[in-house]
């Protein structure tokens, strides 16, 4: 993936697959109007029901042990990936919003929530992060 590469080869190889595809979203947003996605980001949702994405209230409104220490998991399981990817989305100067924790819950939801069949449509539209980096 050239886009990583060119930026941090040691990075990309302790990345997850769904963290270097969250941090091309986020790459891809951040050129707004310039990217040929910005159509389809503005109907994206703006908000996604994820663990992750639970603030302490609705963690402890689970009420149940398992469930709560499930949620409070995965919002640490989030944060540890997003640092892991931070240095990467310096180096790609994201807008320091895209930078933000919310944001990458936000950009995790997104990618849990896009059917394979989006991907192969971004496919057919020609982007290929394979073949991207112009910064």
């Amino acid at each position: 993936m050239k886009l990583c590469l060119l930026h941090s080869k040691p990075i990309l190889l302790t990345l997850l697959p769904r963290q270097v595809f969250t941090v091309c979203l986020l790459y891809e947003i951040d050129k707004g109007k310039a990217s040929p996605l910005h159509p389809y980001f503005l109907h994206l949702s703006r908000s996604y029901s994820i663990l992750a994405a639970f603030g302490e209230l609705e963690t402890q409104a689970l009420q149940v042990d398992y469930a709560i220490w499930a949620a409070q998991k995965a919002v640490t399981k989030a944060k540890y990936e997003w640092e892991q990817a931070f240095t990467l989305m310096k180096e790609l100067k994201l807008k320091p919003p895209l930078l933000t924790f919310r944001a990458w819950i936000w950009a995790t939801g997104t990618a849990l929530d896009l059917k394979p069949n989006y991907v192969r449509a971004w496919a057919n539209m020609g982007i290929s992060y394979a073949n991207q980096i112009t910064r």
